[in-house]
């Protein structure tokens, strides 16, 4: 029988904004690349944010859309290449962390795919499925439940 160490919520917590911070500067770049590109003004910092994004969504700005795309298309591949298929994304590896299934293996295609799609239903209603981690006895959040997968702590 394999034994394993859970990971604490706090630990997971820095891994997903290091996975976050890394997301969002590569689709900030790529973004602001091409709207030098193609001649679109840039916002200056003081404009830039939350309510200016949801505006250029709600406007139907094409450079909104696209780096809101942009952005949940580069984080759904990522954590299906790099959770899934590695078990281990680099926010993860940082902290020391990982992710298995069962077996004690990385997730593998299938597995990864349903937690991608799941992770979407924890983090839906205010994070309420990713907070469950707080409280789960295994620390596993929803998506990680739905998935049968756990977060441990990577003694290799």
């Amino acid at each position: 029988m394999l034994r394993v160490r859970v990971t604490g919520f706090p630990r997971r917590a820095v891994a997903a904004f290091c996975d976050l911070a890394l997301l969002f500067t590569l689709t900030a770049t790529v973004t602001t690349t091409l709207a030098i590109f193609l001649h679109v003004p840039i916002p200056g910092l003081r404009e830039v944010g939350p309510d200016f994004l949801v505006a250029g969504i709600l406007d139907r700005n094409p450079m909104a859309v696209g780096a809101v795309g942009l952005f949940l298309g580069m984080a759904g591949l990522y954590q299906l290449y790099f959770a899934g298929m590695a078990g281990q994304t680099l926010g993860m590896r940082l902290v020391g962390i990982r992710l298995i299934c069962r077996r004690g293996r990385p997730p593998g295609p299938a597995r990864g795919l349903v937690r991608l799609l799941a992770l979407a239903l924890s983090v839906g209603p205010a994070a309420l499925g990713w907070l469950w981690a707080l409280f789960d006895r295994e620390h596993r959040a929803l998506h990680d439940h739905l998935a049968g997968t756990y977060v441990i702590l990577d003694e290799e």
